[in-house]
């Protein structure tokens, strides 16, 4: 597992570091099961919150 520095992390880095599909990580923001935020286009997600939705 990944130590990330910061407290956020975008769907891409999740994808990547769980070795799922970023259609599936987008699926699950969309659907609201992995809370995220979005900043413009982009998305965001807490630390916090994917450790609880993947783990």
């Amino acid at each position: 597992m990944i130590k990330y520095y910061n407290d956020y992390m975008t769907p891409i880095e999740i994808a990547d570091e769980f070795g799922i599909s970023l259609t599936t990580v987008y699926n699950l923001l969309r659907s609201g099961k992995l809370p995220g935020f979005k900043i413009g286009k982009n998305w965001f997600v807490v630390w916090e919150n994917v450790e609880r939705v993947m783990y």
